[in-house]
């Protein structure tokens, strides 16, 4: 619950003010499922959401019904930037309907681009097999059966809304799975910063120091305080997912041999399996090449087989790596394997 509650808490900030167009078809949505919808509408206004709600169904009375009864704050008007700017800044929702209105249509997209959503939001009826998060190049070269839905969303993106939402009008809770945790549980075409791999910055090392704590307390990180990242902070690079941060890697510099390591590596357990770490170890393989460095060489006892498997690294015995390397590691007791790797 506790991390229920921080994955919700660390959004707020970020979304006040915000104004999110959501569009979909109430009569086609089981009851149950546009209650939970409309709930976490709720929930969004209290944040301090702005909220346009467009209907492309026939169920707009049962919506008016559902908003009444939830207590929302809520006004029924027509696609008319001005009016609905006017609601949306006297803290109330704005609820158009709109039969038969495509859901990523022209007028829509329009509409919701004079308003400068942040979000457009869409309920459609099966859900989307794109993966959790894909940027607008990705959704536009996609190729497959959801291909032409796909590329209409990079149009939207390129449109300058930052952020399309493709979600499962079936899943009971749907906005607040999406919208409060990085991983979501429908499609999300990005056109912003999203994910980035970038430099640490000084307010970042007491995050980085929490997240790898418990893989340096189990010997599978080397231990590092918090004034030693303070004094490299220009070997580290961390991962973040719509602002937050999710992984870490470092890249230690070597003079003799010219050589660098790659260490630190490192991503959130609930975020595994989505490419994070080829990310990450990508970014420091750069960053060497930017200096010139002409191998790089990672220290393992897990990842291993990752590293030869994914990223192209090989094998190789330990008196390769620099002296001052092999003394610290003969000094730690750690069995760790060495794989290298020579940059193009």
């Amino acid at each position: 619950m506790q991390s229920d509650v921080r994955a919700v808490l660390q959004y707020v900030p970020s979304f006040q003010g915000k104004t999110f167009v959501l569009v979909l078809n109430a009569a086609r949505m089981t009851q149950l499922a546009l209650a939970e919808a409309l709930l976490d509408l709720i929930a969004l206004q209290q944040v301090g959401v702005k909220l346009v709600l467009i209907s492309t169904g026939n169920g707009e009375v049962e919506i008016s019904h559902l908003l009444t009864d939830g207590e929302l704050k809520w006004q029924a008007t027509q696609c008319d930037v001005t009016e609905v700017a006017a609601i949306l800044d006297r803290g109330q929702l704005a609820l158009i309907e709109s039969p038969g209105l495509p859901f990523l249509g022209d007028e829509i997209v329009s509409f919701a681009g004079e308003l400068r959503a942040f979000k457009l939001i869409t309920l459609i009826p099966k859900p989307s097999e794109g993966g959790s998060a894909i940027s607008r190049e990705e959704a536009q070269n996609w190729c497959g059966a959801e291909a032409e839905l796909f590329h209409r969303a990079a149009e939207v993106c390129a449109s300058g809304i930052p952020r399309v939402h493709l979600l499962d009008e079936s899943h009971q809770g749907v906005l607040m799975a999406e919208l409060f945790s990085n991983e979501g549980v429908g499609v999300m075409v990005y056109a912003d910063d999203y994910l980035s791999v970038r430099p640490i910055g000084a307010d970042d090392i007491s995050e980085l120091l929490a997240m790898v704590g418990r893989s340096m307390r189990d010997a599978h990180l080397v231990p590092r305080s918090y004034e030693e990242i303070e004094n490299s902070l220009e070997d580290f690079q961390v991962l973040t997912v719509d602002g937050n941060v999710v992984g870490c890697v470092a890249l230690h510099p070597c003079k003799e041999p010219r050589c660098a390591e790659v260490a630190c590596l490192y991503v959130k357990q609930n975020h595994g399996g989505l490419g994070y770490g080829n990310l990450l170890v990508e970014a420091a393989e750069k960053r060497a090449s930017e200096l010139g460095i002409p191998w790089v060489f990672a220290l393992s006892t897990r990842a291993v087989e990752y590293f030869t498997s994914s990223l192209g690294y090989h094998a190789c015995a330990l008196e390769m790596i620099p002296a001052a390397r092999q003394e610290r590691l003969r000094a730690s007791g750690r069995a760790s394997l060495v794989v290298r790797k020579v940059l193009e």
